[in-house]
């Protein structure tokens, strides 16, 4: 789990869904904000069916928070994207 990324994506104005599975995510992300949930584990977090799930990974992938990659076979590594969580004013010093 990385706090940092957690935190961050707080501040971000979402729909409440979007803002949940992204938080979902970033409960299974480590510091540099690289992620490998299943859509099962996601939406078991957030308490909503996986068609939910898809279509919210969808949005917030089109709207630049994340990025996926599949991986055949093993499912989808999640980024998230630098620029849009983690902005230099918002980031705590080290």
């Amino acid at each position: 789990m990385s706090v940092r990324v957690m935190s961050q994506v707080w501040d971000l104005d979402l729909p409440a869904k979007s803002k949940l599975v992204l938080l979902a995510i970033a409960d299974c992300a480590n510091d540099e904000g690289l992620a490998w949930p299943s859509i099962a584990t996601i939406a078991r977090k957030c308490g909503c069916d996986e068609r939910t799930v898809q279509r919210n990974l969808r949005d917030l992938e089109k709207d630049g928070h994340i990025q996926r990659q599949e991986a055949v076979g093993k499912g989808c590594k999640y980024q998230f994207n630098p620029r849009q969580i983690a902005t230099p004013d918002k980031m705590s010093p080290v």
